[in-house]
């Protein structure tokens, strides 16, 4: 189906033109199009997202009463990836909010961090520092805006780059979080099992349920063991899967 929107005095000049190229298709008559406010009209849908009695995810212009010794992050949905709603980020999260809940976590590192809001809720869940990189320089923005926005800005280091780009100097993380698809995580895997402290953690999401075999023979070969994974199916059906692991 093709939808053409023309200006009203237009529609049937529109219509006839179409007719006269569709090859026997069939061309509806012209409807208008009720009228909006379109600039308000995209915040539709994009509500708080509870993630646990510990953590919520919302837009600034979705208010949200927190429960007893619940925490928020607040993200301005932007260019860049990430407002916890996508299956693959609140997976994430909710694999960070229950290794945090038990382990305390001095740093913690998001590569291919978005919007960043998996560093912002690992500080917000008791994580002391974060470091956070993209190789988008819009997501290293965004990012930047969102933990000011939460008030975690001087816990958080941001940079627009490579991971190659943190250096030796940078140390271990006891939690390192990817939230990318597997694509992007194979030519970095090594260099990313490397950064996880001993005894440290490694978040891996973005994935799809069917490739769980492979990237879990994948974390074996690099001395990684899955201690818990989560699946979650959207309304287009992909099944998608994120695991946490320990060195």
């Amino acid at each position: 189906m093709l939808l053409v929107y023309a200006p009203a005095a237009r529609a049937e000049a529109v219509r006839a033109a179409a007719l006269a190229v569709a090859g026997g298709a069939t061309v509806a008559a012209a409807e208008p199009v009720v009228a909006r406010n379109w600039p308000e009209t995209w915040k539709e849908g994009l509500a708080p997202i509870v993630i646990s009695s510990r953590l919520v995810v919302r837009p600034p212009f979705a208010a949200h009463a927190l429960a007893n010794g619940q925490r928020e992050v607040v993200i301005e949905p932007r260019q860049a990836f990430g407002t916890g709603a996508h299956g693959s980020t609140a997976l994430a999260l909710a694999l960070l909010d229950a290794h945090l809940a038990t382990a305390r976590a001095a740093r913690v590192l998001d590569v291919g961090s978005g919007s960043g809001v998996l560093a912002i809720a690992a500080l917000q869940l008791g994580a002391a520092r974060a470091t956070a990189c993209d190789l988008d320089p819009i997501a290293a923005r965004e990012t930047r805006e969102n933990a000011a926005r939460n008030g975690v800005a001087a816990r958080l280091a941001v940079f627009a780059g490579s991971l190659d780009a943190l250096g030796p100097h940078a140390g271990r993380f006891e939690v390192v979080v990817a939230n990318v698809i597997t694509s992007e995580l194979w030519p970095m895997l090594g260099e990313l099992v490397q950064r996880v402290a001993p005894n440290g953690v490694a978040v891996f999401s973005g994935l799809l349920g069917a490739e769980r075999e492979a990237v879990g023979a994948a974390l074996a070969r690099h001395a990684l063991r899955v201690v818990d994974e989560r699946r979650e199916r959207d309304a287009r059906g992909d099944e998608w899967l994120a695991l946490i692991a320990t060195r």
